[in-house]
């Protein structure tokens, strides 16, 4: 196996398939990139055997054939080379060796045979989405999934169809985050796709501006687009009945200018600790105020202007950092907060008719 490549082009492919490449493994090989050329295109994948990621580039001077290379020092590499053209040649006893300019470099592989196999998507029936649209869509839910390894069921984002949208959602049993949109996957029912994944399906996709092509089967979700594809293994399990926790009446309305709220929080968030992350929240006559008393570092007064024409004074307390990451995902510049009753969630919209919202539980008094 031989080829030249522009170093750019191998820094842009190595960079997208690193991150699932593990640093420790019972499985050496899993460290490892499999370099596959073929007709003057290569190929270089990755997995853990949960996520795999493959990523194709035109190549020059090129001679068929697999190779593996450690992926981290390979990406080291190739970020400190000069710009032009790089040579990668595999040797003797699975060596592989790089060359650009007058840098040269000799590295270890291991026997491509031993890499895990990549599964068939031939002839599995796809949707095509924009990359745009589903990095969209990841974006409005991926942060509210958990990351709690004990409740595996909730540490992804359950894609179903709803006639004719399909709906993301996410959720960690203290927030939760949902998007409708008009398109017509090809899926049966639901599946919960992992988030580790999902992130770096975001990561794969972002900048890209054309088709992807989206695809389940069996207990896996398939991604293609021009540069490259990715499979991702599905989490076997049921997922909550979240319909139960979105507030079906209608709530008191405060509306606010997105940034400047954002900035009030940021501000009572300096004064909060891992431990407690709660800020007090109290609104009345079109005036919504924060405030912090932390008993190691002090306390902390906010007070913002907003729309509010209740009655009711409201008074709260929530996660800052839940409802911190509820408003950057708000895009409008006024945003709605939809309030209940004491206890309830706590809505945030960017209008009444939308396809998109997050909601927050409140902490207890």
């Amino acid at each position: 196996m031989i080829f030249e490549i522009d170093r750019d082009s191998l820094l842009e492919g190595m960079s997208k398939i690193v991150s699932i490449t593990e640093r420790r493994s019972p499985l050496p090989i899993l460290t490892h990139a499999l370099m596959d050329v073929r007709d003057s295109m290569l190929s270089i994948t990755a997995t853990d055997l949960e996520v795999g990621i493959k990523v194709s580039y035109k190549c020059l001077d090129s001679t068929d054939g697999l190779a593996t290379i450690p992926a981290r020092k390979f990406l080291e590499i190739v970020k400190e080379l000069a710009s032009g053209s790089v040579r990668v040649e595999l040797q003797d006893r699975f060596r592989v060796k790089i060359t650009a300019d007058r840098s040269s470099f000799d590295l270890a592989g291991m026997d491509p045979a031993d890499f895990p196999a990549w599964s068939n998507i031939e002839g599995i029936e796809a949707y095509e989405i924009s990359c745009e649209k589903l990095v969209h869509m990841l974006e409005k839910t991926l942060f509210a999934s958990s990351n709690d390894d004990s409740r595996f069921n909730l540490n992804g984002v359950l894609i179903e169809k709803i006639e004719n949208k399909t709906r993301f959602v996410a959720t960690d049993g203290h927030r939760l985050a949902l998007i409708d949109e008009e398109i017509d996957i090809p899926l049966i029912s639901k599946v919960i796709v992992p988030k580790k994944g999902l992130i770096e399906l975001r990561r794969l996709l972002e900048g890209q501006r054309e088709k992807a092509f989206l695809g389940f089967e069996k207990k896996n979700l398939f991604v293609k687009t021009g540069k490259g594809m990715m499979t991702i293994r599905l989490i076997e399990g049921d997922y909550p009945d979240y319909s139960r926790v979105i507030p079906t009446d209608q709530g008191k309305m405060i509306l606010a200018k997105r940034n400047p709220l954002l900035q009030s929080l940021k501000r009572m968030a300096i004064l909060t600790s891992d431990r407690n992350k709660g800020v007090n929240i109290n609104i009345k006559s079109d005036q919504m105020e924060f405030s912090v008393n932390h008993p190691d570092l002090g306390a902390a007064n906010d007070v913002l202007e907003v729309d509010y024409k209740g009655e009711e004074e409201i008074n709260l307390i929530v996660n800052v950092v839940y409802i911190m990451e509820a408003i950057i995902n708000v895009e409008t510049e006024n945003i709605s907060i939809e309030y209940y009753k004491e206890g309830a969630p706590i809505k945030f919209l960017s209008g009444p008719e939308v396809n998109c919202f997050s909601i927050v539980m409140p902490m207890r008094k």
